[in-house]
């Protein structure tokens, strides 16, 4: 019996050794699997991060313009000229201005 007690122990050691290379393996593939992931996700982040500065660079150039309305807008040359050109409004003729005797002026 003492010769089949030497043959079983040498088929266990190939049986472990052959363990250990599967739980290596599967190490390795998770640690790729792992990698795989990672760059993908940086992909996605450098994507989102290119379409951010798009959009940056956009409303960058909308303040720019919205400043220079603003600008405009506080000249009152410019909204005298707005309210004649779009208004058709414009300083009373002589003709239309009245004026109103001392006492109705302080009723209204």
């Amino acid at each position: 019996m003492s010769a089949a007690a030497p043959v079983i122990e040498g088929s266990r050691r190939r049986r472990s050794g052959g363990g250990i290379a599967c739980l290596v393996l599967l190490g390795l593939t998770l640690a790729a699997l792992a990698h795989v992931a990672v760059q993908a996700r940086l992909m996605d982040v450098a994507l989102e991060l290119g379409t951010e500065q798009k959009r940056r660079a956009q409303l960058g150039e909308e303040h720019a313009r919205l400043q220079s309305e603003i600008a405009r807008l506080k000249d009152p040359a410019y909204i005298e000229r707005l309210a004649r050109e779009k208004l058709n409004m414009g300083p009373p003729a002589a003709t239309d201005i009245r004026r109103l005797p001392e006492g109705e002026a302080k009723l209204r």
